[in-house]
């Protein structure tokens, strides 16, 4: 499949939701390298509530977790909303793989991988268009490392609430209701807590589920983040982060020593 195509399967044209849909990262699927192949999915989705019930879900995870979780969950009748907005190393050499990891903020292969290995079966399944959202993020998006260093390729990313659908949005489709999904954490992370702060005073119910503990998913309320509401909240939360020209984050971090 080409990476339109694979972009087609994941944010097909009659879904509600494809219109925020990040096209950043499938832009670079052709990069010069074989998907690495993934293990037979064994995602257990048996605590997300029936379709039929309306709910939203955030799956925020670490690397290709939310991507493999989504596939599950669209064999259930959910329709996978992809918001990652970071790009992988830019080089089409793939022997400048092996330092990818050494340099990149974030390793962005293996959602690209799950991308492009899960987009044939997803297209498949043809899910109703007006199936409930699963958004999926990054949980490691901000960056693995404690600091980016000079010559590191800077993709750290952040969600703001404009990269999802307001409150008013979802209760026109008769979604009352959030979950959140993740792993190792209870309170979303900082980015993501503008978002879910603007549905709660919208009228949407919050829940949450750790993977981990695989309980049963429980009700909570987004607290009021610093800068909430703030014009400038934008500016402060992306500063320090790196834009690419054509969109999405990812830039190379310059030496100060040459000036600039």
């Amino acid at each position: 499949m080409t990476k339109e195509q694979i972009f087609s399967a994941w944010a097909p044209d009659a879904s509600l939701w494809s219109r925020w849909a990040k096209p950043v990262t499938f832009a670079h699927m052709d990069l010069g390298r074989t998907p690495i192949a993934l293990p037979e999915m064994a995602a257990a989705v048996d605590w997300a509530p029936p379709p039929v019930e309306r709910v939203a879900l955030v799956l925020d995870l670490p690397e290709a977790e939310s991507v493999t979780l989504a596939s599950a969950l669209a064999e259930r009748g959910y329709q996978p909303v992809p918001l990652f907005n970071a790009l992988p190393l830019p080089t089409e050499n793939p022997a400048d793989e092996a330092a990818y990891t050494n340099v990149a903020a974030v390793d962005m292969f293996p959602i690209i991988d799950a991308l492009r290995l899960r987009a044939e079966r997803l297209q498949e399944l043809n899910v109703a268009a007006d199936a409930p959202p699963a958004f999926l993020l990054d949980a490691r998006r901000q960056g693995d490392k404690q600091s980016v260093n000079t010559t590191d390729f800077d993709n750290r990313s952040i969600s703001f609430p404009t990269d999802f659908p307001s409150a008013n949005f979802l209760a026109s489709q008769r979604i009352q209701r959030a979950l959140l999904i993740q792993k190792d954490r209870i309170d979303p992370q900082a980015d993501l807590a503008h978002t879910l702060r603007r549905w709660q005073e919208g009228g949407i119910k919050l829940e949450r589920i750790n993977l981990n503990s695989m309980t049963a998913p429980e009700a909570f309320e987004a607290v009021r983040p610093a800068w909430y509401g703030m014009m400038f909240q934008r500016i402060l939360s992306s500063f320090g982060l790196r834009r690419a020209w054509g969109g999405g984050y990812g830039a190379w971090l310059q030496d100060s020593a040459g000036g600039g």
